[in-house]
């Protein structure tokens, strides 16, 4: 990522220890319980449930690989061998664009739930849940493959240790801005419109259209907007420095964004932490069986 320089003064040691250890405080916990709470109580049989546990099931597995990614961060060395080095780099990878496609499923199901509740009855069923959510791990597992072989370590000559997470080629980093490019329109800009789009619809559908009293229409405005609001943080500005910094690295611009692409990739961990977040105001929201099929009863004249 930076020059070859064997100063580990720069920010991004602590930056990176201190807020990886954050998110694995936060998130660990609060994934591992969230999880817990969808499969247990709420048991997997509604629509919004069957994203959200996936959705945790991704943030718990990126924490699991955090201690590798702080132990390098805190000692600027790594002792762990190759393929230790890929698991870290591939699970952020894995969990970034996994919950940006969750949280767009999430957004998408409020939105036929709320707009059109009796026409997408047919399409919010738990079977399809499923098969959108193993579609999801199978995109997103093939995405893993040269992402891992673009995270191996690398031998860093002028300071005599082994590197992780950094000091990648040029070739490395052509290879890898080719993967960037395709999974940011893909993975990032493509489900940030559809969460735009869901959200504009849905919070016009909530203020004037009508719906069943039960449902807690501040919460529900601020489950969208929380959902929105996760994605523009974590995920946006990540991409925009990652791509600048890229083209720098590639020689196509002279001012290098290394800082910027730092604090944003700190941004990016913490969706881990702000996840629980969507499941606080969705699960407000779950009656007997579902706010859905709650919404569905109230709406059904406006169809």
């Amino acid at each position: 990522m930076s020059n070859t320089s064997c100063d580990t003064s720069h920010f991004r040691y602590p930056l990176f220890t201190a807020t990886y250890s954050l998110v694995l405080a936060l998130g660990l916990p609060l994934n591992a319980a969230s999880l817990w709470t969808f499969v247990h109580r709420l048991g997997l049989q509604s629509v919004p449930v069957i994203y959200m546990a996936n959705l945790a099931l991704s943030d718990l597995l990126f924490t699991l690989s955090l201690p590798l990614r702080i132990s390098y961060f805190a000692t600027a060395r790594w002792p762990f061998g190759d393929v230790a080095c890929m698991i870290p780099g591939t699970m952020f990878s894995v969990n970034l664009y996994s919950s940006s496609l969750f949280i767009a499923f999430i957004s998408v199901d409020r939105l036929l739930a709320v707009v059109y509740p009796l026409r997408s009855r047919t399409l919010r069923t738990p079977l399809l849940a499923w098969l959108s959510c193993a579609g999801v791990w199978l995109a997103i597992s093939g995405l893993g493959v040269p992402v891992a072989l673009n995270h191996r370590t690398n031998w860093d000559e002028g300071c005599n240790v082994t590197r992780c997470f950094e000091h990648y080629s040029d070739h490395e980093w052509q290879y890898g801005f080719y993967i960037l490019c395709v999974v940011t329109a893909l993975g990032i800009l493509l489900p940030f419109a559809v969460i735009t789009a869901s959200t504009v619809s849905v919070v016009r559908k909530l203020r004037t259209g009508r719906v069943s009293p039960a449902v807690d229409k501040r919460k529900m405005i601020w489950m969208f907007v929380t959902n929105l609001l996760i994605y523009a943080v974590c995920f946006i500005p990540f991409h925009v420095a990652f791509i600048l910094y890229g083209l720098y690295k590639l020689k196509f611009l002279k001012s290098n964004y290394f800082d910027a692409q730092t604090v944003t990739m700190c941004l990016a961990s913490t969706n881990s932490c702000l996840d629980p977040i969507i499941y606080y105001f969705s699960i407000k929201n779950l009656r007997r069986n579902s706010d859905i099929e709650t919404m569905s009863m109230g709406t059904a004249l406006n169809e």
